[in-house]
């Protein structure tokens, strides 16, 4: 057996040991159909089955395996050293996310009470797609948090993982819950401004109050227009973490 490899798999599993020395626990492994783990309750009825379908079809064309674990605090699961790097990369190992001949795993972890994140590379990605998992950390997944909309930013997340196991552009971030009703409702206080403006003339605020409307409303939509990026279980076979990642925080 190759030195470096043997020296490496000696110290993962002194790692993996010190680890359950001191009393550490992990979430158990979903069922075989399920690609998720939500103990944080973060994952509602229509994502679940999002996140789903995304996992089941990249496992079954790419072979590689996507999970999702959200839990409530690190202190909750024993993990009160090493952060959210440490106890992610012993889950996925834990877990065996991926196979030996094709360690190509991906893990993404939301710790809600640490408010913090960490998306966790198995070995074979050898740390090169690290810029793609940062920008999907904090383009995807962090803004979406950050206004407590839990469940769009870990489907953003999951299409983002998907797109970048695929070698795909990443898509753009959902906009916020209140965005198109807020364009509608700005759309139909338009329409009473112009009826006032009908009987009123250009003598009243009416007037004064469209042209800024108007405005405000193309400012939006140029905003958006901005934006970056839009738009069955399995994967355990003795896979490892250490190929990279991303961690993140809000």
């Amino acid at each position: 057996m190759n030195k470096h490899l043997l020296i490496k798999l000696i110290s993962m599993m002194l790692f993996i040991t010190s680890i359950s020395v001191y009393g550490v626990t992990f979430p158990n492994k979903p069922e075989s159909e399920h690609f998720y783990v939500d103990e944080a309750g973060l994952i509602d009825e229509l994502t679940g089955p999002k996140v789903d379908a995304i996992a089941s079809l990249l496992l079954e064309q790419e072979r590689v395996p996507l999970f999702v674990v959200t839990i409530p605090n690190l202190t909750h699961y024993g993990a009160t050293s090493g952060g959210i790097e440490r106890y992610t990369r012993s889950l996925f190992d834990r877990w065996g996310i991926g196979w030996k001949d094709r360690n190509y795993g991906v893990l993404l972890l939301i710790s809600r009470g640490d408010r913090k994140a960490r998306i966790e590379l198995g070995a074979d990605w050898k740390g090169q797609h690290d810029a793609q998992a940062k920008l999907i950390m904090d383009e995807l997944i962090v803004p979406a948090f950050k206004r407590g909309d839990y469940a769009n930013g870990i489907l953003d997340g999951v299409r983002g993982l998907d797109a970048m196991a695929r070698g795909l552009a990443l898509p753009k971030p959902s906009p916020p819950v209140w965005f198109w009703p807020a364009i509608i409702g700005a759309a139909l206080f338009l329409v009473m401004l112009i009826v006032s403006l009908f009987r009123s003339g250009r003598d009243g605020w009416a007037w004064a109050l469209i042209v800024a409307t108007g405005i405000l409303i193309l400012f939006a939509f140029r905003i958006i227009s901005l934006l970056p990026g839009s738009g069955s279980g399995g994967g355990f076979g003795g896979g490892f973490g250490g190929g990279g990642g991303a961690t993140g925080s809000w």
